[in-house]
């Protein structure tokens, strides 16, 4: 057994090692060495060869089948910046199945995808994953949004038109004596709801609508009713190509969700059902630790009630858990990041689940506000901007691909593990560096003298300045320093 493990270990760290090219590409090195990316952590790591199959099978058979994604978030998701970008890239390689989910934001009084716009009509009452208990039942989406208004409806109006194909559009309502008739209308398209066609599908809350043409825009309208009493609960659309292959990315989730968010979906199952996840990747975390910087207590079995969730659901389900980024609030960098990226390490290993460390490839402790002076990330050193978000769903692609690289040259191998970063060091040299500029006299200036290895980056993130402010007070043309330079800090 122990011959086992040097060979396994001393295989994946030369496989670590190779040229950050193969790992990550040329397309960003400038990124690698900016924003402190460490492309030793662009993996799925797992924990069985059983687990490793699955995944290289997913992903082998979408010529012949569909692999639908799941990918639950909190506001780094809701936006759909980082699952739209994934997709740009898997679709490329594995086929498109279609759009995916699309939902009536506005409705829910929200900020909604970057690839459409919404708006709507009528008195609209919502519900969002993060309220505990939620006012209304919720699906797959972690919003619902109802009305009892007798003129109401909504449109969704694409960015850039989607192209003809033979599509399938699924319709999640709830179907019961209080539904109201209803029409679904795009382009040429109109498709009436009404108690002949509800009574079909008894027992179900969807139906299933084919489309055949160029989508630049979709409502959903109420139409008149003689019931004395109605009321529409609606959950969203899947709009999903016909033939059944290639790969079909659903982007799920609501800003300010903690992970409990994902089992507060009453129609969770329900929906699975009709929608057949065969990977989820549960990308929580931040409102867990941002505002107490601790790791809750009752958080590790919550994680552990997910898992079995998605396993209830689908008992084949791959199940990928995620670390949070660097995160800096009221004044303090949140250490519980580093205990958060530990803990879910512990429970993917003893759960036999995926692991995406995204907190140490990111850069890990103190970079949060080196990816804000690269515009990487918002003034808040929790969000990202566009372009980081952008990024981020890069990192997820090649971490998928470099995974399935990984097996195809190690298949022998029973595990892709990776030590976790200790931050110790880290964390003692930033507290004597805040220690040195609040003991400086008020009105004073900091300065810092250069050492070896240190970029104005680096420098910058360490003082929580802007490489632009560095530059300006140093009267530097460019990043460029030397060994022994006293820099002004402010």
């Amino acid at each position: 057994m122990g011959r086992f493990f040097s060979i396994k270990f001393w295989v994946l760290i030369l496989f670590l090692v190779l040229p950050k090219s193969f790992v990550l590409g040329q397309e960003i090195s400038s990124e690698v060495e900016l924003l402190k990316i460490d492309t030793s952590y662009a993996f799925f790591q797992y924990h069985s060869l059983k687990t490793a199959e699955k995944f290289k099978k997913l992903f082998e058979s979408t010529k012949e089948n569909r692999l639908v994604f799941f990918h639950f978030g909190a506001s780094h998701i809701q936006s759909e910046i980082v699952t739209t970008r994934v997709k740009e890239f898997l679709h490329e390689k594995y086929g498109s199945a279609g759009p995916g989910f699309l939902f009536p934001f506005s409705a829910a009084k929200t900020y909604g995808s970057i690839n459409y716009k919404t708006s709507h009509s009528g008195v609209w009452t919502s519900a969002k994953s993060f309220q505990f208990p939620p006012k209304i039942p919720l699906g797959v989406r972690g919003m619902t949004v109802e009305t009892r208004a007798k003129v109401a409806g909504f449109t969704l109006s694409m960015n850039v038109p989607i192209p003809k194909e033979e599509y399938e559009l699924l319709v999640f309502f709830d179907n019961n004596s209080l539904t109201p008739d209803f029409k679904i209308s795009s382009g040429d398209l109109e498709f009436t709801v009404n108690d002949s066609v509800r009574s079909n599908q008894e027992g179900k809350n969807f139906l299933v609508i084919p489309i055949h043409q160029e989508i630049k825009d979709l409502s959903l309208n109420l139409l008149p009713t003689e019931k004395p009493e109605h009321l529409f609960r609606f959950y969203g659309f899947s709009l999903e190509k016909k033939e059944k292959k290639g790969l079909l990315y659903q982007s799920f989730g609501v800003g300010a969700s903690p992970f409990e968010a994902v089992l507060n979906l009453e129609k969770l199952k329900e929906q699975s059902e009709q929608l057949q996840p065969d990977l989820v990747i549960l990308d929580y975390g931040t409102n867990n630790i941002l505002y107490q910087n601790k790791v809750p207590a009752n958080l590790p079995a919550n994680v552990v009630k997910a898992i079995t969730k998605f396993r209830e659901i689908n008992p084949d389900i791959l199940i990928v858990l995620t670390s949070t980024q660097d995160l800096f609030y009221k004044g303090r960098y949140i250490d519980a990041g580093i205990e958060f990226a530990k803990m879910m390490d512990s429970i993917a290993r003893e759960n036999d689940v995926m692991y995406w460390n995204f907190y140490d490839l990111s850069g890990g402790f103190g970079q949060i506000k080196n990816w804000e002076s690269q515009g990487y990330a918002q003034k808040d050193y929790v969000h990202l901007t566009n372009k980081g978000y952008r990024l981020k769903g890069y990192l997820l692609n090649k971490s998928i691909l470099n995974t399935l690289d990984f097996y195809a040259a190690n298949s022998e191998l029973d595990s892709l593990a990776i030590p976790l970063k200790n931050y110790d060091a880290v964390k003692e040299q930033m507290k004597v560096v805040a220690q040195s500029t609040s003991n400086g006299t008020s009105g004073r200036t900091s300065t810092y003298k250069v050492k070896k290895g240190d970029t104005l980056s680096e420098i910058a993130a360490k003082f929580g300045v802007r490489v632009s402010t560095l530059k300006r007070l140093n009267n530097l043309r460019s990043d460029l320093i030397r060994i022994g330079q006293v820099l002004k800090i402010q």
